[in-house]
């Protein structure tokens, strides 16, 4: 029986929980760290579409990943009915580059689906996820299938003292002891890449991304994700959210690009069939991502410290896969 610190409560943390009571570990007690009001979870800020938008295996390790936690995050949606998860389709579009967009979806059609002029147009199966529906349902759904104590701490966790146990020094003054620590911090884990020198760790860093949400009480038609030339709409009807973005800037800061919105806005406006509300009556969203070299996530163990991290790609459907193999490889 050990006791365990989880540093981060976003989409990774919970997803390790989840996957720990799943699994029946049996910790004497887990304890979990946020400071939502310091670190907001990237996961919060998110359009949180997960399609593989023609990866297949074969071509690369992270293409290998992606495919394998898409499909273990199917089989996750089919047995237990997550809330705030939703199967949808997922259509990707180009109107230029088309022999290079060809090679990737070669399934796809000329079509007119969604656009006022017809243009080549593929469709997958995706999820569309609402992440704070989602991460609630994770942790109340661990909290009842797990062996193990469960603790939420609203703390942020400044030092960290290795010895046979792990101290963990935070902003209001505690000094709490722990047999191991994981980091799933997301792009803040950077702050922690000193304890784990010559890693991926020591190379990863923040990535913005930033989109347009609007609430559209009245739309009526059902969810989608349409993607042409990479730029993305998306309709979340169960929560009657319009998204419209996005961008990606590797900065620290949460100051959204806000002409570089706007020329999305309007060259979505143009081909679309149906029409768009006021650009200004959008509200900006900003979240931040970990990228790490080459974008692979990681799994990084020494000694009585664990890193999770890195998923800059699909990492609603990337975590599960991802907390599984931490879970079966070092705990």
């Amino acid at each position: 029986m050990t006791t365990l610190a989880i540093i981060g409560s976003g989409l990774v943390g919970r997803s390790l929980i989840y996957t720990l009571a799943k699994e029946q570990k049996k910790f004497e007690k887990i304890t979990i760290f946020s400071s939502d009001k310091i670190t907001t979870p990237c996961s919060l800020n998110s359009t949180a579409i997960s399609a593989l938008r023609g990866i297949t295996k074969g071509h690369s390790s992270l293409g290998d990943n992606l495919v394998e936690g898409f499909g273990i995050f199917s089989t996750h949606v089919s047995e237990s009915s997550p809330y705030g998860v939703e199967k949808i389709f997922q259509y990707n579009g180009a109107t230029q580059k088309l022999d290079q967009f060809k090679l990737r979806y070669p399934d796809g059609e000329i079509s007119h689906t969604f656009v006022k002029e017809p243009i080549y147009l593929s469709q997958e199966v995706a999820y569309m996820i609402d992440p704070k529906t989602y991460l609630h349902w994770l942790l109340e759904t661990s909290k009842q299938m797990a062996p193990f104590s469960l603790e939420e701490i609203d703390d942020m966790v400044t030092e960290v003292q290795e010895g046979e146990e792990v101290v963990l020094k935070t902003l209001n003054g505690r000094n709490l002891h722990f047999d191991k620590v994981i980091f799933t911090s997301g792009s803040y884990n950077r702050y922690w890449k000193d304890l784990y020198p010559d890693s991926k760790l020591k190379s990863s860093k923040p990535s913005q991304g930033s989109y347009l949400e609007f609430n559209l009480p009245l739309w009526e038609r059902e969810s989608f994700s349409l993607t042409i030339d990479g730029d993305n709409i998306i309709w979340n009807n169960p929560f009657k959210r319009l998204y419209i973005g996005s961008t990606t800037n590797d900065s620290i800061h949460h100051l959204p690009p806000l002409s570089e919105l706007k020329e999305i806005y309007m060259r979505l406006n143009s081909l679309v069939d149906f029409e768009l509300p006021k650009f200004h009556e959008g509200e900006l969203k900003v979240g931040l991502r970990e990228k790490a070299q080459k974008r692979e996530p990681y799994l990084l163990n020494r000694g009585n410290l664990i890193f999770f991290g890195g998923l800059y790609k699909n990492a609603f459907t990337l975590t599960m896969k991802m907390a599984t193999d931490l879970s079966r490889q070092y705990l």
